[in-house]
């Protein structure tokens, strides 16, 4: 029964994610410069977090949106923090909030953890785009 319930809920999961990113992709269809990235953190026994971030060739985060919460029914939400900003910003904070939990026992924040992830993963594709020009 419980496997049975899991897999109803990563199905709702799936599709939620999907219709998410498709709608995000039909606003940016036929713009060029436009990148689309994704990250997740989960976590065992709290909740965990998925974000996407839209960043322009120039590294500039145009759109950014937060999947956050222990439920199947969270839903993506617009998140401000970061929109106009470069991916380093991102990666910075993560930095500074490692730096100032050094010698205590402190885990990084999933919301924190998932944008990193999507940072790094623009970084990386967005130079090696530029790079193989």
């Amino acid at each position: 029964m419980i496997l049975l319930v899991q897999y109803v809920a990563t199905i709702i999961q799936v599709r939620h994610y999907k219709k998410y990113v498709d709608k995000i992709v039909s606003h940016y269809k036929g713009k060029e410069g436009y990148f689309l990235y994704s990250g997740m953190n989960r976590r065992k026994f709290s909740s965990g977090a998925m974000a996407m971030i839209v960043v322009n060739k120039d590294y500039v985060i145009e759109d950014c949106y937060i999947l956050k919460g222990i439920s199947v029914f969270s839903k993506f939400k617009k998140y401000e923090k970061y929109i106009g900003h470069h991916v380093a910003k991102i990666l910075d904070d993560h930095h500074e909030f490692t730096e100032n939990a050094a010698g205590k026992k402190r885990q990084i924040p999933s919301l924190l953890a998932a944008l990193s992830m999507a940072a790094e993963n623009a970084i990386v594709s967005i130079s090696k785009k530029k790079l193989s020009i």
